[in-house]
């Protein structure tokens, strides 16, 4: 009798403690309808944040303003010209636009021509009487024997540039003042007897002068040139490379920057909204005053925090979903891996975010507080230190320890895992271990804090 009485205890007890859970439950669920704007900002804020990032956010290197200065006037130097006009990595200026500022771009249908001044028939050979040009559009790219050079009163370095520009040194005043002004990143000097020596296997030397005022970019444009000039010095000289590796990019065979950015900026702002939904939650009952209310209820903490979490996190799954069909329509971003695997990693990862946003709204005050800190907290280390946009490997020893206390690191591998490699189950499962450990370490500490708080408070 005493086994089934207790029975029917533990049975009332149950019953008991999910109608609490549902009626704190239900009470968050009024405080978003009855707070409108602040779901709005929920939603729509992560979409523009996406939207902002995944456009300005962009490694791609493409249309870099380049100057050729060609003072050898042959074939073989309008042949590297034209070998740099046919990347998308450069955009080329011709100074004879000088007075417009206009670029003049030599896409990849321009071609090598020979006019011949005093016929105008075009020829495919150097003769006396005929000038080598390029065309492009009608224009041509700089030259030693210039016609009457258009350049502006601003752009003359001489008296002499009123006819044209005639003497070498007027072409460095004008490049070094174009690089100065922002509107070249590099120019390209190749120099007299260019071809000669390059048909006679002699050394031959071509001044590249780039802009290194951001290092990344002058970085990168160094390793097109270097491989632009690598291929094309071997074919003028009709050899063949010592090797040419056969190089296959797997699971971003375009070398996009954007596979690369959406699943960092996913990570970052699903942690910043998970912990900022909860965290803003608790300090406006403590604005209210009516967080006492719920310190003196028959509510256990445990029911109190499960009751303020649940609600929260489905709003941070549906924020997700949209994130997601956001970066799908507009970024063309693909998932190739299992739905399911990246909706429970998903739902750990908030699990996170939402346990870390409890925890700051136990220390702080105000609102105003719990958002600084939730977006210091979250996003700055969500975009610096997970290897988003710096490697891990480049940080200091310092930042690269401070980088494994960082939930977006472990998510970051598994959301590129599974969205762009269609990584399985054992490929992350540490990074899964790692944030169940940290979910539930946050969420335990939180909830002692706010046992210690309703203890300081009755």
């Amino acid at each position: 009798m005493k086994q089934s009485g207790n029975n029917q205890n533990k049975g009332k007890e149950k019953i008991a403690r999910m109608a609490r859970l549902k009626a704190v439950i239900k009470k968050e669920f009024l405080h978003m309808w009855r707070d409108p704007r602040s779901l709005v900002i929920i939603f729509v804020l992560p979409l523009v944040m996406i939207f902002i990032f995944g456009h300005v956010l962009s490694f791609d290197l493409k249309k870099t303003e380049t100057l050729i200065i060609d003072l050898d006037r042959s074939l073989l130097s309008r042949e590297l010209a034209s070998r740099l006009a046919a990347s998308p990595v450069y955009s080329i200026y011709s100074l004879s636009q000088g007075a417009s500022h206009q670029k003049d771009k030599i896409n990849q249908d321009s071609s090598i021509k020979l006019k011949d001044e005093k016929n105008g028939k075009e020829n495919g050979n150097e003769a006396e009487g005929k000038k080598a040009e390029v065309k492009i559009n009608g224009k041509k790219i700089i030259e030693g024997n210039q016609a009457e050079s258009n350049i502006s009163s601003q752009d003359k370095v001489s008296s002499k540039t009123k006819k044209g520009l005639t003497e070498t040194a007027d072409y460095f005043e004008v490049a070094e003042k174009w690089l100065h002004q922002g509107k070249i990143k590099q120019y390209l000097v190749i120099p007299p007897g260019f071809s000669r020596k390059l048909n006679s296997n002699q050394s031959v030397q071509v001044v590249v002068v780039i802009d290194g005022s951001d290092a990344n970019v002058a970085n990168r444009i160094y390793q097109y040139n270097e491989r632009i000039f690598y291929n094309f010095f071997f074919r003028a000289q009709h050899l063949q490379p010592p090797f040419e590796p056969e190089i296959k990019m797997f699971f971003n065979p375009e070398i996009a920057s954007t596979p690369f950015i959406i699943p960092g900026l996913v990570a970052a702002l699903m942690l910043m909204i998970s912990a900022m939904l909860t965290s803003l939650s608790l300090t406006r009952e403590k604005e209210t005053g009516s967080i006492d209310l719920l310190f003196i209820s028959p509510l256990r903490s445990g029911e109190i925090i499960l009751g303020k979490t649940f609600p929260y996190l489905i709003i941070a799954l549906l924020v997700s979903l949209s994130i997601f069909l956001f970066a799908h329509f507009f970024f063309n971003f693909h998932l190739r891996g299992s739905p399911l695997l990246l909706f429970l990693s998903i739902l750990i990862y908030l699990a996170v975010g939402l346990s870390l946003g409890l925890l700051i709204s136990t220390v702080s005050s105000s609102q105003k507080v719990a958002m600084l800190v939730t977006l210091l907290g979250t996003i700055l280390p969500s975009l610096f230190l997970s290897g988003f946009i710096f490697p891990l490997e480049s940080l200091s020893p310092i930042l690269h320890s401070l980088s494994y206390f960082i939930p977006a690191t472990y998510f970051l591998r598994i959301l590129r895992g599974i969205a762009l490699k269609g990584a399985s189950l054992h490929h992350f499962l540490f990074d899964a271990l790692i944030l169940i450990l940290m979910s539930i370490f946050l969420l335990a500490l939180a909830t002692r804090k706010f046992q210690s708080l309703r203890r300081a408070k009755s």
